[in-house]
């Protein structure tokens, strides 16, 4: 298990003006999505994969109630945006082209060779505007970034609510891509792994089989259905029995430091 000691300090610095109070500013990101959760039978949940993406990383949050709307032009007043109050950080027009900006209250340094990747929250869904992701050496820029959105409908009223996530960070090793390389084999030349999959294979079908069975027999009984999932992929065990994996990421939760060096100053 790792260690405090172990963990790849990121450090954010909170700029003037940032509020005293983190809860609503930052925090690690969460598995629930209402999408998921409106989902039938929650099914959605069952994708291992997407619900660990959920969790990867630390989402910044909106700081205000506000509303926004592109008129289609590519100027920056193209972009009217209303906001709920005027206390709280939120959007504003800078780019042009539909596109509004969030300044993020932090600078943040990571260690050498690594950066950080900058993205929408993950696997939430907006109608009418899509995030642009980013990727920051935050090992040795000396300014903050700016977290964006692009509206790709013209005269559609967006809403964020306060508290809302706009923005998820997570550190990245800056040599992994360039010293990684994709490799395309046949199957038949890793014979172990090709019985691996050609059991997944034949537990999905009969799965399946079972399920649908299931709903035939009791369409009004959603434990009856769960059952007949395939729960081993879920479980994190492989066709040995011994294999696990990385179902949801537990990122730490953010320290705030500044009452510990006497730095924090009151909004």
């Amino acid at each position: 298990m790792q260690t405090t000691q172990d963990r790849i300090p990121i450090k954010a610095y909170a700029l003037p003006g940032a509020p005293q109070d983190l809860q609503g500013l930052i925090r690690p990101c969460k598995s629930p999505r209402q999408w998921m959760d409106h989902s039938p039978e929650r099914y959605a949940y069952r994708c291992i994969p997407l619900t660990a993406a959920n969790t990867m990383g630390w989402e910044l949050l909106n700081g205000v109630d506000c509303e926004m709307v592109w008129n289609g032009l590519s100027a920056a007043a193209g972009v009217t945006i209303y906001r709920h109050q005027q206390q709280g950080l939120g959007p504003r027009s800078h780019f042009g082209m539909g596109t509004v900006t969030w300044d993020i209250p932090f600078l943040f340094r990571t260690p050498p060779d690594y950066g950080l990747v900058v993205t929408g929250p993950g696997n939430h869904d907006r109608a009418h505007i899509a995030p642009l992701d980013g990727f920051v050496r935050t090992d040795w820029v000396p300014f903050p970034f700016t977290m964006n959105w692009r509206i790709t409908t013209a005269n559609q009223a967006v809403r964020f609510a306060a508290g809302e996530p706009i923005c998820r960070i997570y550190p990245y090793p800056l040599a992994l891509l360039e010293h990684s390389e994709i490799e395309v084999h046949e199957l038949d030349r890793d014979p172990e792994l090709k019985a691996e999959f050609q059991a997944w294979l034949s537990q999905r079908q009969q799965a399946y089989q079972r399920r649908n069975q299931a709903v035939g027999n009791q369409p009004h009984n959603p434990k009856a259905q769960r059952e007949n999932w395939i729960q081993r992929y879920a479980h994190g065990v492989g066709a040995d029995g011994k294999h696990e994996h990385q179902n949801v990421f537990r990122c730490a939760p953010v320290a705030d430091c500044r009452a510990l060096t006497g730095n924090g100053d009151s909004p």
